[in-house]
């Protein structure tokens, strides 16, 4: 008796043994999880950090260029090189790959100044100059612009009626090379069908040559017999013979 009890000590013992390595278990997978979660966080947090950086550097970047362009085109002004610093705006600011690169309120001001000057100076308004003008007009002030169609305003309409009468003749040729081509294709189109109707091929049934330009035979020669009803069609001006199997097709001669 005193064995047995002995026994299930020792049962309890290693079950208890047991449970606490189940627990030590669980808890390290716990612990692991935690590390390993945080590590995910923490690179995530890196990545994010990184790319803010790097976006920070291009803006940096293209405030630097806007600063020295803004540098530059004060220096053409002074040397009274307007039309230069006129294309040199253009350049960095409308006819550029990067859109995000902006001027600066003086660079504006530096660009309304430089094309005043400009246009104070001119003689004469031509294609030239209204291409020029008209490549951002938004950042020109109403003093400017009032300026320039003051003192060319005939010169400026005579220029924009030349370019609505080119846009004009450019729209009218447009939709007589669709119209031509419409009437072209209409006229294949129609060869096509033409050329279906005079064509006669196996498989046809009875209605579809009829449908063609052969139309209704000159004569019928009709065979019935156990398999079947046949026809013999004769079209005397194709000096063709046409011969159907129960209303299909199935023989040209001639």
């Amino acid at each position: 008796m005193r064995k047995n009890k002995v026994n299930v000590v020792k049962v309890s013992n290693q079950y208890k043994k047991l449970i606490m390595l189940t627990l030590c278990l669980l808890t390290l997978v716990g612990c692991t999880n935690e590390e390993t979660k945080k590590k995910l966080e923490e690179n995530e947090e890196l990545i994010e950090t990184k790319q803010t950086e790097e976006i920070s550097v291009e803006d940096q970047k293209r405030q630097e260029k806007a600063e020295t362009v803004e540098k530059s085109i004060v220096k053409l002004i002074e040397e009274e090189n307007y039309l230069d610093a006129i294309t040199h705006y253009k350049n960095t600011f409308i006819q550029t790959a990067d859109s995000e690169i902006k001027p600066t309120e003086k660079t504006i001001e530096l660009y309304n100044l430089a094309v005043q000057k400009y246009f104070e100076k001119a003689e004469t308004f031509d294609y030239y100059d209204y291409i020029l003008l008209s490549l951002d007009m938004e950042k020109l002030n109403e003093n400017v612009t009032s300026l320039i169609y003051q003192k060319f305003s005939t010169d400026i309409e005579e220029i924009e009626a030349f370019i609505q009468k080119g846009k004009d003749e450019t729209r009218e040729r447009i939709a007589n090379y669709k119209a031509e081509r419409a009437e072209r294709e209409a006229k294949e189109q129609a060869k096509r069908i033409e050329e279906s109707k005079n064509r006669v091929y196996i498989g046809m049934t009875k209605e579809q040559v009829l449908a063609t330009n052969w139309g209704e035979p000159d004569d019928i020669n009709r065979t019935i017999t156990s398999y079947g009803t046949s026809e013999q069609w004769v079209y005397s001006a194709y000096g063709k013979y046409l011969y159907f199997e129960d209303g299909i097709l199935v023989t040209i001669q001639g």
